[in-house]
């Protein structure tokens, strides 16, 4: 009964050992599949948008100004298409989808953007259920993620982005509503599909001031 026991025992600290090394390796795979992946390109991008952020990395972008189209409800998308197809409006990626507070737990999408090419393109106000807007230019903290666009996944970039944020809380705020930049559609494979959650900031007052004082100071010089 001892040596099934001590046999039992043995089995069973190999199989964890082995285990592990399995955990390992997959880790390691993941890790160096995050750090190969590149996105699939199916449409341009507007004019001066910066590059992908790397999937499961947190970074600073800077966005020009851009026009967009934007409308909400269960038919968004066609309502979208319908609107560049009648105004010649090439299709760009990424599409634009606004969350609403950053800090809301359960957020949901509010409504859908598509991009313009240019700023100068087209014209801004209403058309029927689709408004055209200029955004100003701005700055997000932007993570890339890879997979399915699933609710999951988004409350857990999401709470990635606030805790960079509270981290950082003397150098940046938040300054907008929290979005999605999706830049694949429904015809690449879903572990190939890649989006971006951002939240717009701005330097914190702290930090402003700091800034002025070192340019007064060398202006003075």
């Amino acid at each position: 009964m001892l040596l099934s026991f001590r046999t039992l025992v043995t089995m069973s600290l190999s199989t964890l050992a082995g285990l592990g090394v399995l955990a390992v390796r997959a880790a390691t795979t993941n890790q160096a599949s995050a750090e190969q992946f590149r996105p699939i390109k199916e449409a341009e991008m507007p004019k001066g948008f910066p590059t992908y952020t790397p999937v499961g990395q947190i970074e600073i972008k800077k966005y020009p100004v851009y026009r967009k189209a934007s409308a909400s409800g269960p038919t968004e998308f066609w309502t979208l298409f319908r609107h560049i197809k009648q105004n010649n409006v090439t299709m760009t990626a990424p599409v634009e989808m606004d969350y609403g507070d950053p800090r809301a737990p359960n957020n949901k999408e509010r409504s859908m953007s598509f991009l313009y090419e240019r700023p100068d393109q087209g014209s801004a106000g209403r058309q029927g259920s689709v408004e055209v807007t200029d955004v100003p230019a701005m700055t997000v903290v932007s993570i890339g993620c890879r997979g399915a666009r699933t609710t999951a996944a988004i409350a857990e970039a999401r709470e990635k982005l606030v805790a960079w944020i509270d981290q950082k809380k003397g150098e940046y705020v938040s300054a907008g509503p929290m979005r999605i930049m999706g830049y694949n559609s429904p015809f690449v494979p879903r572990d190939r599909n890649f989006f971006e959650v951002q939240i717009p900031v701005k330097v914190a007052k702290a930090d402003r001031s700091k800034v002025e004082d070192r340019r007064r100071e060398l202006e003075s010089r």
